[in-house]
């Protein structure tokens, strides 16, 4: 099981989940959070879509994989070797 930021296949959904993502941490801390957490994704996260996670999974032999749960970009998935 993994739970992980991700990003979106499509480059337009993937910068609207982003400025959603973005316009929450401001409402929960301020501008200034928003620019802290999303330069500390930048710098130390490198996310990936959920199909791309999936297709490596199944590549190192994973015959089972499974989206638990997908919120914004955050994801809950796994699978079964």
């Amino acid at each position: 099981m993994i739970s992980d930021l991700v990003t979106q296949d499509d480059q337009r959904l993937d910068d609207y989940i982003w400025s959603k993502y973005g316009d929450y941490l401001e409402s929960f801390g301020g501008k200034e959070y928003r620019q802290k957490v999303l330069d500390y994704i930048a710098k130390e996260d490198s996310p990936r879509s959920v199909t791309y996670q999936l297709g490596i999974m199944k590549e190192v032999g994973f015959n089972t994989t499974e989206i638990l749960h997908k919120n914004l970009c955050f994801a809950a998935f796994g699978g079964i070797k």
